[in-house]
């Protein structure tokens, strides 16, 4: 049956520079798929099925291996980002002009204007928008040199010259002016007397250029998507570049509108969620007064629909054409016997009946809820009819499917009500839609073009008065209104709310941060919840079930956030829109259509719901969702089509909707497939199409019997049958995030540590943040000069360096691993001096003399100027600011050159001048460097932006060794600072030689668990003595005996220890000291950017104390708790000369006689002459004025107090 397999083998070898980190739809073999189903089925009855017998455990793992490097090859880190953005791109901006329909422009109807004419009115479409790739015009005087007008407008253009990287948008707009007026008609002919008539004057159909639209980098209509090199090997796009800041979506999570929404707080409710106001629909039960023929209060059933108040159930059925209440009883389906039920349908019955007479009969209910329209506060143009049409279940046609569903409401109700069917959960993920690029855009262009719309039909309005000419189009359209409102919402974070129409909400939208490369893939892959305020939270903090394998359980911020930002876990992908119409599929598989009628009874069946939508019924659901899954396998049903089967309440679900969490799982039924991939030429789209792979939703998850491992297939005892597994892992380690998947023997570890190191220490270690510095200006940039790979692997980091594309291309390079960023030191767990208790270190200088932790620090200055010509004469020219070299009062100009730029190499020490700036009057703008800053000069930028002004940036470089009291630390959160650096011939060395670059305290370990590290030590020895077992994968890891046995074999002490001699005195030391490589990282924080020292400096004018910042060259903060400290101690002298002598002591004079604050005055004294000096007012007297020290700051509080009229009275003592 398979022979034909073997004679095409040679095209399986995968051309992998096809498939990009995004997820791009072409067949990565070549032209060819492999397709290893034939025409038969693969149907379970079959004589021969292959099983998994004939595959071996070893070789399964191997698999595994490889078909997760192809996951990361096919899909790479960040494609839901770039995935929804295309999907915006291609459909999301063209729904939002489709949804504004007909703008109808009226006249303004002034008549003091009308004349003799009709009134003009004027109709407005949109039609097909647009987009072009993002691109720069030239200018005249550019365009008459080169004859080009528009030049291709790069990422890099864009980060240089701080614009925003975005392409213009234009939407093809007709235009139509007419007149109405009233014509009679012959009744008997058209049925009507009179009717309006159409004249129109002037029509005009154009493409007109409405806003531009920032564009995310390695997107469809970025220029980066196709190139062969990009700016930076480490990039993979997904950002946008806004006024050259890079900004990146924060994936929102929100409860999802597909599925109706079990609630009993605060009282029982089934909700129809929308975002439409008018769309939603509760159907509650409420409580009445007592009604006489049953006993006790009884609750009812009542339904709010199109923002209307409550109304009784039973009123809406008969309004949607129901014709008796045995039908509506039929159609609720719910258990009869059960008196619950039964009392709460009969006073349903019963409220109807009061709240409007003889509704069975005629359109009686139908009138009843037209006029509860017309007397709502907006009531809507429509008639009842429409109205319901259309906003009542707007995805579900025809009046009596619309009371099916609505019967099914009130089924789930009475379920909910009774205990049985579950109240919804909103922390479970299943509920949980993750909002992207995508839908985010589409919710803030919609606000913006709405705006544009009034602005049009405004100053439209004016043109049509007869005296008046109507111009073309983009007279009104306002294109800045788009542009300036997106990069707006952009540059602030502010974003509209997703259901609260004029409020907005913050942390959308973040800076990408790039202090390495897994920090900048990690912001990317960042999701956040949206809670009022923090005490809100509930259990929202805690990790849910069905975050498995979805969501990182470790990686989330300590503090405030905790728990409600998360990140994406390994494999996890999420959803796009599936635009295919699954519904004739669903009918070939056996479904039903639902039927238009109220009368059938569809009891037995069930009931198949696509996207929360009730479409269909189906007998037996199990053999439908079996064949709707094989035919997914079969790629004959998109991949991402999510398929539940829910017994209990007997529903097949079936979402299709963007924004759900995936993620791959091997389907073991498949698995002997695999034999027929001959080599590793197979790409993650083959397996997909194969059925070897499945992309799972959370909801389907809870149908499979997932393996954790491949070993558990294979494991057969008393307790465990092999045989119910349904799906298997691809690693046990892809439960965890990206940052936490790649830490060595993370399972060891205590979890709080995980956490430390892969939320904080990950991204604050300094590594290589990108490889083209040279066209890129940060604020603040730090690179490691000698980034090492570490010596073990986990599964993670291995898939991630071989999916690498151009670890292929260019030969005989290693895969890089830009996630570790760090350096193996040889480290040893011991005392050394006391010089590292309390998590310091102790260095060898002789190493860091070799390079070791050495880093280059480079900090760029802008300053900007207006370009004279952009602005034309405006200016005078006295405000006009240059660039310039004067002689300057503020700081040193000696390095400058005559353009005010420093030459390249120049040393700048602080209270340098960095750029000079001045206006032609003379004042100077030039900007100074700061206490504490220094450096040489590394590069100077000139450039300008589209918005008239000239700008220039100034780089200056550091090269830092590090030096006491900066910031290490270890792969397990076990951080420490820098405590001393011994020379290489005090520290104490082995048999071998070999001396220790970093010395820790062993008291490090006990009270953190970080048993991690001394296994990742003992592997690492291993390793670097030769041997073979190089992965340290979280929950696959190897045994302390494998990892013992290798050093053994090695000829080393098989638990890591050895013998030292001292350095000092060349004695042996009596202890063994545990010694080995470990990769330890070195983070930003580093004293030289913190040390803060001063005698006397700068004071706030106000209240004379020192200022507060480092590098205005301030004071250090003394509290209340300092304070505190220094009362306990007894060391009274010490706290007067912290609070009083060092900060702002001062004089004031205090009259004794009435006991109040004297000025210093200027008085004239018998005699004609004046004198200055002390004088109460109060009492017209100099006899009793003393001097006494106070801190200013009481001073100014008494004359503040006074200036209230509340007068403090001083004691004074002489002391």
């Amino acid at each position: 049956m398979y022979s034909h397999f073997q004679t095409h083998s040679p095209f399986l070898s995968c051309n992998m520079e096809e498939a990009g980190p995004s997820n791009k739809e072409k067949p990565s073999n070549g032209a060819m798929h492999v397709d290893l189903n034939d025409d038969e089925d693969d149907d379970d009855d079959m004589m021969d099925v292959p099983s998994l017998r004939d595959l071996d455990e070893v070789s399964l793992k191997n698999f595994t291996k490889r078909a997760s490097t192809a996951f990361f090859k096919h899909y790479g880190l960040i494609s839901h980002q770039i995935n929804s953005y295309n999907d915006f791109i291609k459909v999301g901006i063209q729904n939002v002009f489709d949804s504004i329909g007909e703008i109808i422009v009226e006249p303004g109807y002034d008549p003091s204007k009308k004349g003799d004419n009709e009134w003009r009115f004027a109709s407005i479409k949109f039609g097909k928008v647009t987009l072009e790739r993002p691109r720069f015009w030239t200018g005249d005087k550019f365009s008459a040199d080169s004859g080009k007008d528009y030049l291709e407008f790069l990422p890099r253009h864009a980060r240089l010259q701080n614009m925003t990287y975005s392409s213009r948008m234009k939407v093809e707009i007709s235009k139509e002016v007419y007149t109405q007026e009233l014509v009679r008609s012959d009744k008997f002919k058209t049925g009507k007397d009179k009717y309006l008539d159409k004249k129109t004057i002037d029509t005009e159909e154009r493409q007109v250029y409405i806003g531009r639209i920032p564009v995310m980098v390695n997107s469809d209509s970025c220029w980066m998507s196709g190139v062969d090199k990009d700016d930076c090997d480490y990039d993979q796009g997904g950002y946008f570049i806004i006024k050259g800041a890079e900004k990146t979506f924060i994936a929102q999570e929100q409860l999802g509108f597909h599925r109706l929404w079990v609630s009993s707080n605060p009282n029982w409710r089934v909700t129809y969620r929308s975002v439409h106001k008018r769309k939603r629909v509760y159907v509650k039960l409420a409580d009445t007064p007592k009604i006489e023929d049953i006993v006790g209060g009884a609750q009812v059933i009542t339904a709010y629909i199109l923002s209307l108040k409550d109304m009784p159930i039973w009123i809406l059925f008969f309004a949607l054409g129901v014709s008796s209440d045995k039908q509506v009883v039929d159609l609720i389906d719910a258990d009869i016997k059960d008196g619950n039920i039964v009392n709460i349908l009969v006073a349903s019955i019963h409220a109807a009946d009061q709240e409007c007479d003889e509704f069975r009969k005629g359109r009686n209910a139908l009138n009843y809820v037209e006029n509860l329209l017309k007397e709502s506060t907006f009531p809507p143009k429509e008639s009842v009819k429409e109205c319901i049409e259309k906003y009542l279940f707007p995805d579900i046609i025809g009046f009596s499917r619309k009371a099916r569903y609505l019967g099914y409401m009130v089924k789930g109700l009475l379920e909910g009500y009774t205990g049985r069917r579950k109240v919804d959960n909103k922390d479970d993920f299943r509920n949980k839609r993750l909002e992207l690029a995508g839908e985010l855009l589409e919710r803030e262009l919609t606000i913006h073009v709405k705006h544009a719309e009034k602005r049009l039909v405004k100053s439209m309005q004016r043109d049509l008065y007869p005296d008046r000419t109507v111009h073309p189009i983009e007279h009104y359209f306002d294109a800045a209104i788009i542009t300036n409102g997106l990069s707006r919402a952009f540059s602030i974070g502010s974003w509209t709310h997703p259901y609260r129409n004029l409020e907005k909400t913050s942390g959308v939208v973040a800076m990408l941060r790039r202090a390495n490369p897994l920090q900048m893939i990690a912001d990317m892959r960042r999701t956040r919840q949206q809670v009022l305020y923090a005490g809100k939270a509930g259990d929202a903090r805690y990790p849910h079930p069905s975050h498995w394998g979805k969501i990182c359980y470790l990686s989330t911020p300590d503090g405030e956030n905790c728990g409600l930002v998360k990140n994406l876990a390994g494999t996890a992908l999420v959803s796009t829109t599936v635009r295919e119409q699954l519904t004739d599929t669903l009918i070939a598989c056996g479904m039903e259509k639902l039927v238009d009628d109220t009368s059938t009874s569809l009891s037995e069946m069930d009931k198949v719901f696509v996207n929360g939508d009730w479409v269909g019924n189906c007998k037996n659901s199990a053999s439908f969702v079996a064949e709707l899954r094989s035919k997914r396998r079969r790629k004959q049903l998109p991949h991402q089509v999510e398929i539940k089967r829910d017994g209990k309440h007997k529903e097949v679900r079936i979402y299709s909707d963007a924004g759900r969490v995936l993620r791959p799982l091997l389907v073991v039924k498949n698995l002997h497939k695999i034999k027929l991939l001959k080599g590793g030429g197979y790409s993650f789209q083959d397996l997909l199409d194969n059925g070897v792979v499945e992309l799972i939703g959370t909801e389907e998850e809870e149908d499979c019997c997932t393996a954790w491992d491949i070993k558990y297939l294979f494991l057969e005892n008393d307790d465990h049958d092999p045989e119910k597994y349904t799906h298997c892992e691809l690693d046990k380690s892809f439960l965890l995030g990206l940052s936490c998947g790649i830490i060595p023997f993370a399972n060891h570890d205590h979890a709080k540590r995980v956490l430390f190191q892969s939320q904080k220490h990950s991204q604050q270690a300094i590594g290589y943040s990108s490889t083209n510095p040279d066209i890129r200006v940060d604020t603040l940039s730090h690179q490691l000069f000698y980034p090492q790979r570490p010596l073990f692997k986990t599964i993670l980091s291995d898939s991630l360096e071989k999916s690498q594309p151009f670890g292929q291309s260019q030969k005989g390079m290693l895969p890089r691993p830009e996630f570790y960023n760090g350096q193996c030191a040889i480290v040893a767990v011991n005392v050394h001096l006391g010089y590292n208790q309390e998590d310091s270190l102790v260095m060898n200088r002789a190493s860091l003399d070799r390079g070791m932790f050495r880093s280059e620090h480079i900090r760029s200055y802008k300053a900007e100027v207006d370009n004279k010509e952009a602005l034309g004469k405006k200016h005078t020219s006295d405000d006009a600011v240059n660039f310039g070299k004067i002689p300057s009062k503020i700081g040193r100009v000696d390095s400058l050159d005559d353009d005010g730029f420093p030459y390249i190499g120049a040393n700048l020490q602080s209270g340098d001048i960095v750029i000079g700036k001045f206006t032609e009057a003379g004042t100077d703008h030039s900007v100074k460097l700061k206490h504490t800053e220094r450096g040489m000069v590394q590069k100077v930028v000139l450039s300008a932006n589209d918005e008239g002004k000239n700008f220039a940036s100034v780089s200056l470089r550091q090269v830092r060794s590090p030096c006491l009291g900066d910031k290490f630390s270890s792969m397990h959160g076990q951080k420490g600072v820098l405590g001393y650096l011994e020379s290489q011939e005090n520290f104490p060395f082995t048999v071998q030689g070999i001396v220790p670059d970093i010395v820790i305290n062993p008291h490090a370990f006990p009270s953190r668990q970080t048993p991690g590290q001394m296994l990742e030590s003992a592997l690492c020895k291993g390793i670097a003595l030769g041997g073979s077992q190089r992965y340290a994968t979280p929950f696959s890891s190897l045994s302390v005996d494998a990892i013992t046995e290798q050093l053994h074999r090695a000829g080393f002490s098989r638990w890591g220890n050895e013998r030292l001699y001292d350095g000092r005195t060349g004695e042996m030391v009596n202890s063994l000291v545990f010694i080995g490589p470990t990769f330890y990282q070195r983070l930003v924080h580093m004293s030289e950017d913190k040390v803060k020292f001063r005698n006397t400096g700068p004071v706030h004018p106000l209240t004379r104390q020192p200022v507060a910042d480092r590098k205005r060259f301030g004071g250090i903060k003394f509290g209340e708790m300092e304070r505190d400290c220094l009362i306990a101690h007894g060391a009274s002298a010490n706290l007067h000369e912290r609070l009083f002598t060092l900060s702002d002591s001062s004089e004031m004079h205090v009259c004794r006689r009435c006991k109040r604050m004297a000025g210093v005055i200027q008085r004239s004294v018998p005699g004609g002459h004046k004198i200055r000096g002390p004088y109460c007012r109060i009492c017209d007297s100099v006899e009793d004025v003393i001097k006494v020290s106070v801190p200013y700051g009481a001073k100014l509080l008494s004359q503040e107090l006074f200036s209230m009229g509340i007068s403090l009275k001083f004691d004074t003592e002489l002391c």
